[in-house]
């Protein structure tokens, strides 16, 4: 994963490279071609970085060639900081009208062939990491791919054959959202909100298949949503959804769909005038076209008491969608050994297991941290291994936990900007379970030059961390009486992801640290 932090510092640094080229050319300087060409060269060796991350698991050589590209990088950042800043010092130095005429003073002269000499140098280390890639056999391919790599894992509404643990609560209270009597919509939403991994959709599906749901709600609709959030094809898959209706025409135009299942669920009233429907739209991260949605959901039936549940990892998407305030779910992390119940029906199904290897199991199970997709992925890796001693102290000192990473690797991937992966990838130098203070982190992330050099930095600070506590990547939040956010934690599998994106080889701060800076 290392790739995704250097594909943010190669893009913030083309960027910048393109900012000092157009201020060289109002200037006049000598090598702003040479300049224009870094900011190329640096857009162009990015379309190696996906083709990257998949070849650096099997070729040491690709972790090396990526490491280089990110000390380049980094010398190119260091650069075009010193250029800018004899930008800025002229300035101040001359004064801005005086800055236009002043441009060969011998000081300017010098400055400008060492600055020339550096660049051609990275220029020439681009060229040979460029060369590299190629012999390596990495295809270039298309940059917006690299900044969005969206779920192509689909859900599904019916429930597998393993055994459940830890949610009866969880499912009892959305069940009760769902049919509280006080709340008589036309079509009311209750959403189901936590990092990935934490259940989810396992909870959508529990709720989905309840006996009081099933028998309050006649007809049931299950929707993978994903990044692709489009309102025709949800009401497509509506139309499709148990209803025997794949052989049938599906009309295109948005009204035509909603008449054609407002008339599917009609049929479904078998004597009962007050039909009702219950749809779950599952793992969503965008809701641009949600009001739109809205109108034709209440337009399929008129008669109250019609549910939606919602399923995602973004705090921002349930703000928008729960129909009442507060009215919404958060799975919690199970218990150890819950998690342990998980990872021994998965490994050893109704299989007798030895005193000893219980104990090493449920060391295991405390690595999850809680996390029922972590107990899943690694209870499936032991069911493939032998059942021994030796076998089972390999995967507790192992990072077993990479499958999962991967996964939550899509809510990295969804980060806004190259800026904010930089700020998120920061936090991995702090210990696991640390108690971020919301202005002293930011004004860190502010030292370290990650916010710009902008009178909104703060502005900007703010409107990063709130993007990652909307992300689920913060969590845990303490607030003051007036509901103003003080601190906050990072989940462990969270902080190992942070870690994996950005490989720093500094020394971890420890918590006195912090402490003394106060």
């Amino acid at each position: 994963m290392a790739e995704a932090f250097v594909s943010a510092v190669v893009g913030e640094v083309a960027s910048k490279a393109a900012s000092v080229a157009a201020e060289m050319i109002s200037l006049g300087w000598g090598f702003k071609d040479d300049m224009q060409r870094l900011g190329n060269s640096l857009e162009m060796i990015g379309t190696f970085l996906q083709d990257a991350e998949g070849n650096q698991k099997q070729m040491n050589s690709v972790k090396l060639w990526l490491k280089r590209l990110r000390d380049v990088a980094y010398e190119a950042d260091e650069v075009l900081d010193e250029i800018a800043y004899e930008f800025l010092r002229r300035k101040v130095e001359i004064g801005d009208q005086m800055w236009r005429k002043v441009r060969d003073t011998p000081s300017t002269v010098t400055f400008q062939h060492n600055m020339a000499k550096k660049v051609k140098g990275i220029l020439n280390s681009l060229d040979d990491l460029n060369k590299i890639a190629k012999d390596y056999g990495l295809q270039q391919l298309a940059i917006d791919q690299r900044i969005f790599i969206p779920s192509n894992v689909e859900t599904v509404s019916f429930l597998d054959d393993s055994n459940i643990v830890g949610r009866k609560n969880d499912v009892s209270k959305v069940v009760d959202m769902l049919l509280s009597p006080q709340d008589d919509r036309t079509v009311s939403v209750v959403p189901i909100v936590g990092m990935a991994g934490i259940g989810k959709t396992t909870l959508a599906r529990l709720v989905y298949h309840d006996v009081d749901v099933e028998r309050r709600f006649d007809v049931r609709f299950w929707v993978c949503v994903s990044d692709d959030f489009n309102v025709k094809r949800i009401l497509r898959e509506m139309l499709e959804h148990d209803m025997n209706y794949q052989q049938t025409s599906i009309p295109q135009n948005l009204n035509a769909l909603t008449a054609k299942l407002k008339g599917k669920i009609e049929q479904a009233k078998r004597g009962n005038e007050q039909i009702k429907y219950l749809l779950v739209l599952d793992d969503v991260w965008n809701v641009e076209q949600w009001d739109e949605l809205m109108w034709c959901l209440e337009g399929v039936n008129k008669n109250r008491g019609n549910k939606v549940i919602v399923t995602t990892r973004i705090e921002d998407v349930a703000l928008k969608v729960e129909t009442l305030p507060n009215q919404r779910h958060q799975p919690g992390k199970l218990k150890d050994e819950e998690c342990w119940s998980i990872i021994k029906e998965k490994a050893c199904g109704d299989s007798p297991i030895s005193p000893s290897l219980v104990l090493i199991g449920e060391e295991i199970a405390k690595q999850c941290h809680g996390v029922p997709l972590a107990a899943k992925v690694i209870g499936g890796t032991m069911c493939k291994i032998e059942r021994s001693r030796a076998a089972w102290l390999k995967i507790q000192n192992s990072d077993a936990r990479g499958s999962v990473l991967s996964v939550l690797r899509l809510s990295f991937d969804h980060l806004s900007s190259p800026c904010l992966k930089k700020c998120f990838a920061y936090c991995a130098m702090f210990p696991k379970d640390f108690c971020f203070r919301k202005e002293q982190l930011i004004q860190l992330w502010m030292a370290e030059g990650f916010l710009g050099g902008s009178k909104e930095m703060m502005d900007t600070g703010n409107r990063y961390f709130h993007e990652l506590l909307s992300n689920s990547l913060f969590q845990d939040v303490g607030k003051d009486r007036c509901g103003n956010i003080l601190t906050c934690k990072m989940h462990d599998l969270v902080h190992d992801l942070a870690f994996s994106v950005s490989k720093f080889e500094t020394l971890i701060f420890q918590e006195n640290f912090i402490s003394s800076t106060d």
